[in-house]
């Protein structure tokens, strides 16, 4: 499948669309005007509008899309219980992630960037961002533990794309917790802003908050004062810098 990235506010949200022949879906929408005058200039049809999750900042342009196209708005619920959208000849799949929010889910396709060379893909919404993870607004860090090893066990080589570019944020705290860390340098020039994203093995190099199985970061683990000697525990204790 083909992917768009698309922008809007000061937050850096990124909303996607994506497409397999005359067929798209919008993924957290977030600038219907640019979404649909690509999808015009482009001849696809919007059939689908669908979100990583519910908070206003995703959703907010969902109403405007819905109004402008003919699709069918699929909320995470619904996209989990179904579990597959059929795009053109393609799919785009979904699987719970709660711990963000109690609805987050995670999007995986099939993605014809040239930058992935037909791997699959990930859109993460803000369940996983590069080079940080989301706030636990459910307050459930062992689900939200448990949603991330999800993410994490596919091939390193699957790209993920997120729900904001907080891109210079996210690397200034990582110089901050992990100043001698050898990948950072190439981490940051790898920075697109037209089509940001990262690779899961790019993330485990230099992401601190789901390395919680490298011992580089065990002295730094142990100055917050948390116990540290699971890997849940080692993700808990990151978690509380956030």
């Amino acid at each position: 499948m083909k992917i768009k990235q698309f922008r809007y506010g000061n937050e850096g949200n990124l909303g996607y669309l994506l497409w397999s022949g005359r067929e798209a879906v919008a993924v957290d929408g977030v600038a219907p005007d640019e979404i649909t005058a690509f999808a015009e200039a482009e001849g696809l049809e919007v059939k689908y509008v669908t979100n990583t999750h519910e908070h206003r900042d995703h959703i907010h342009g969902n109403e405007d899309l819905l109004t402008r196209t003919d699709a069918v708005n699929i909320t995470p619920d619904i996209m989990c219980s179904i579990k597959v959208l059929k795009i053109g000849s393609e799919q785009l799949e979904a699987f719970p992630a709660p711990g963000h929010s109690e609805e987050s889910i995670v999007f995986y396709f099939n993605d014809d960037n040239a930058e992935s060379q037909g791997n699959g893909s990930l859109l993460t919404g803000d369940t996983l961002f590069n080079g940080t993870v989301g706030n636990c607004y459910t307050k459930d860090y062992e689900l939200y533990f448990e949603s991330l090893q999800k993410v994490l066990r596919f091939p390193p080589e699957t790209r993920i794309y997120a729900g904001h570019d907080i891109f210079d944020y996210t690397t200034g705290v990582i110089q901050r917790i992990d100043p001698d860390n050898p990948y950072l340098n190439q981490y940051k020039a790898s920075y697109v802003r037209e089509l940001l994203s990262t690779t899961i093995a790019q993330e485990l190099r230099v992401n601190p908050f789901i390395r919680w199985d490298d011992p580089s970061l065990d002295t730094y683990r142990a100055s917050l004062g948390m116990p540290h000697s699971t890997p849940y525990e080692r993700f808990r204790a990151m978690m509380s810098v956030h």
